[in-house]
């Protein structure tokens, strides 16, 4: 299932703006675009965010995601990193 496109619009506006920045191999922090003070930890497939743990407790059974970890995932992408 692919994320749904209010938060793809996001994870592309936080790539695009520089948010996410590599701390080491499975590793990122990504800036909030709302909140300079404050940014989340990606590491692997999970993420410290809120909006994080409401879609693993909404969602049960599908792999949970957010605008943070698809936006890493577009760094990544432009990385060629797997």
């Amino acid at each position: 299932m692919s994320p749904d496109p209010k938060t793809t619009k996001k994870a592309k506006e936080l790539f695009e703006s520089g948010s996410v920045n590599k701390l080491d191999n499975d590793t990122f922090q990504v800036k909030s675009l709302t909140d300079s003070e404050t940014s989340y930890d990606v590491v692997g497939k999970k993420c410290n965010c809120k909006g994080f743990k409401y879609f693993y407790v909404q969602h049960k059974g599908l792999d949970p995601t957010c605008s943070h970890l698809e936006a890493v995932k577009l760094f990544k992408d432009s990385q060629g990193i797997n």
